[in-house]
């Protein structure tokens, strides 16, 4: 078999899951099962391919995963996230567009607090959706910003995803939390432009009401007590890896630290939230780490297929300068 044949055949048995709405450790499994069964001999390359998939969930490098996604579940299920929303929604008062505003500054907050995208995009949608809608906003104005700033997760470090991508292709991760930062904040700026533009060119995409109006003072007040001692923490996990203070899964392990002593301070720390953010975090982690396991013994079949090196000789065969490479990669 050809490896544009090979690949494509790949390819197609999980892609085609996929696209019936299978899930992403499913799909992946179907696609190894049969990759096996053609390319490796069955059963003795199914051993083979299921021990190289558990090497791939036991490195060191992918602790701080559940690490962050505990940091993120204490911080949503202690009420800290609401105290930062309810003090950003006091701070812009009655402009035009504030609750899309309002999404991506709580977006881009929650994202350096959780390092994922999930529970950010969910509690948003929850709170501010029906909200949005009762006002009379557009789809574009309400949930575009939710999804938008919901993303901004997967790059604004502490990043889940940039561990993940760090471990599987052995990048340091340390330099990919940090090479997140600015891409992030220029993505959320360019949010907050394009809700501007849009609000001045279709005032009727966010219609503007009354709302409670607050004086300086007590907005600098909830800004001081509610978003700063979360800034704290943010500002020392990123910066001791900045610092070369602490490894990744270290400074990790100091986020969680933080979160749990804020939330011990505001009282909110219980026994059914703590129930609840292990709970929460076992169950993201584990799917993330069979989508890890899936997906590594679907790229060593590949390379056991020969698709991978045919790509790459066809691919390095071209008279493509590397800028077109990287184009086509990103297509």
């Amino acid at each position: 078999m050809e490896w544009y044949e090979a690949g494509t055949l790949m390819l197609g048995l999980a892609l085609v899951p996929l696209a019936l709405g299978v899930p992403v450790f499913i799909s992946f499994l179907f696609a190894n099962a049969i990759g096996v069964l053609i390319f490796m001999g069955g059963a003795d390359g199914l051993i083979q391919l299921v021990s190289n998939g558990t090497v791939s969930i036991s490195s060191f490098l992918l602790v701080p995963v559940p690490l962050f996604i505990l940091m993120g579940e204490i911080f949503f299920h202690a009420g800290l996230a609401v105290r930062v929303f309810n003090a950003l929604d006091a701070v812009f008062g009655g402009i035009r567009g504030r609750l899309s505003y309002l999404c991506v500054t709580s977006g881009t907050v929650f994202a350096t607090l959780t390092g994922t995208s999930m529970a950010s995009t969910a509690m948003m949608g929850s709170m501010l959706v029906p909200e949005m809608n009762r006002r009379g906003y557009k789809n574009k104005m309400s949930i575009g910003p939710i999804l938008g700033s919901g993303g901004l997760a997967m790059i604004i470090p502490p990043s889940a995803l940039a561990v993940l991508l760090g471990s599987l292709a052995q990048i340091d991760i340390g330099a990919l939390l940090l090479a997140g930062i600015v891409p992030g904040l220029v993505l959320a700026l360019l949010y907050i432009g394009l809700i501007y533009l849009q609000v001045r060119f279709d005032p009727d995409a966010a219609p503007s009401y009354e709302t409670g109006r607050h004086p300086l003072g007590r907005k600098l007040m909830l800004l001081a007590t509610n978003v700063l001692p979360m800034g704290i923490v943010i500002v020392a996990v990123i910066g001791m890896i900045v610092a070369g203070i602490a490894t990744p899964s270290e400074s990790a392990a100091f986020g969680v630290i933080g979160v749990v002593i804020l939330a011990i301070a505001f009282r909110r720390l219980n026994w059914d939230v703590l129930k609840k953010s292990l709970t929460g975090t076992v169950r993201v982690t584990v799917m993330v780490f069979m989508i890890i396991v899936g997906s590594s013994t679907f790229s060593q079949l590949l390379a056991f297929s020969g698709a991978s090196s045919g790509l790459v000789s066809w691919a390095t065969g071209l008279a493509v300068a590397p800028g077109g490479i990287e184009f086509m990669l990103c297509l």
